[in-house]
């Protein structure tokens, strides 16, 4: 993670009663910049809702190693809801809290998908390893940050998986979910669209609102008392659990239209902004 250059911030004090009580965030576009990028105003943000007593989430795809880079971000999280909803754990202790997988069975019957599918990758994020088919690799354009294992589409399938994602050289997301969904996966698994090329498959019942769900339960926070922040769809089962929603930046049209507010794209601290508006931080 690298921190963006600002003016000093000023240090906590206390603001006006608030009713909201716990925020959760999703992490690429709504606090982080490209390149994992983070401005001083939001990590400060973040210190101050800790400071605050306030319990602040992350609602991710990324894997564990892909929030313990954030660092000093990271160490401001109370739980962190990975796999979209598939794993949440605790960044300060590392206490897993739950985790759901998809079965190595239903792997076998994806990979046999893709390898119907000519133009098709597909990545395997396994409990032990993040695996990589070639195929998808080229498509994605580069190698992850996180650790991950090369691995042929016949040996990605070797262990349980928080989940998958399937791109393809031509067809979109939402082509590949009907694609999915008239081969029958979306009744064995949960489908969403998780950028304009990547579709993510993860065990029934699993999405990031779920996910929050059991870690506001855990924390003892309803969740009509929770500010929530996201720009994706995969957000949208976040912003309906929630009290309040807001759209960041330049975010999905679906999303704008779910949102109960809207602040200003990351590089522009509408996460701090809007956090400051609500009371939560001076």
């Amino acid at each position: 993670m690298r921190v963006m250059a600002s003016p000093a911030i000023v240090a906590p004090q206390r603001t006006a009663e608030s009713p909201w009580r716990a925020v959760v965030t999703g992490l690429d576009g709504a606090v982080l910049a490209p390149g994992a990028t983070i401005t001083p105003a939001t990590l400060n943000a973040a210190a101050q809702l800790r400071h605050r007593g306030v319990p602040l989430l992350a609602a991710t795809a990324r894997t564990r190693h892909g929030v313990l880079r954030l660092d000093a971000f990271a160490r401001h999280l109370a739980v962190a809801v990975c796999h979209n909803g598939a794993l949440g754990w605790v960044p300060q202790s590392g206490r897993t809290l739950w985790r759901r997988t998809l079965p190595v069975g239903e792997l076998r019957d994806l990979a046999a998908f893709v390898r119907a599918l000519p133009g098709a990758g597909l990545a395997v994020f396994g409990v032990r390893s993040w695996d990589i088919t070639p195929e998808y690799l080229a498509l994605r354009g580069r190698a992850p940050a996180e650790p991950w294992r090369a691995a042929a589409l016949g040996d990605v399938t070797d262990q349980p998986a928080y989940g998958a994602a399937i791109r393809h050289g031509s067809l979109g997301a939402d082509e590949l979910i009907d694609r999915l969904t008239a081969a029958g996966f979306a009744a064995r698994t949960s489908l969403s669209w998780s950028t304009p090329g990547v579709v993510d498959v993860a065990a029934p019942g699993v999405d990031r609102g779920a996910g929050v769900a059991r870690a506001l339960d855990w924390l003892g926070v309803p969740p009509g008392r929770t500010v929530a922040f996201g720009g994706v769809p995969t957000d949208l089962s976040v912003f309906a659990l929630v009290g309040h929603s807001v759209a960041v930046g330049r975010a999905h049209p679906a999303v704008l239209a779910a949102a109960t507010a809207h602040t200003p794209e990351v590089t522009a601290d509408g996460f701090a902004r809007h956090l400051a508006a609500l009371g939560l931080i001076a």
